[in-house]
């Protein structure tokens, strides 16, 4: 992934965008994956307290990370409208 893709991701990318599309629906797992590996952006995975059994991925949120927001802001000219 170019680091002009991950900007476009980045400066973009919510729990839910205003449609009501949750990220997973919006993004490759693939991409997600190589944005989390390289620490832009965290996906939160609750896992529930008692049973010890993970949330199903409607419940996960996603929040873009400190390096991942230095990144976006130092390239405005890649960010997605």
């Amino acid at each position: 992934m170019t680091t002009s893709e991950q900007i476009r991701i980045l400066s973009k990318i919510t729990t839910k965008n205003e449609a009501g599309q949750h990220f997973m629906e919006i993004y490759s797992t693939e991409a997600l994956e190589a944005l989390e590996a390289d620490g832009l952006l965290t996906i939160n995975r609750p896992i529930h307290g008692a049973t010890g059994i993970s949330y199903s991925q409607e419940y996960w949120s996603v929040e873009v990370t400190d390096d991942g927001v230095a990144l976006v802001e130092a390239n405005p000219e890649d960010w997605e409208s």
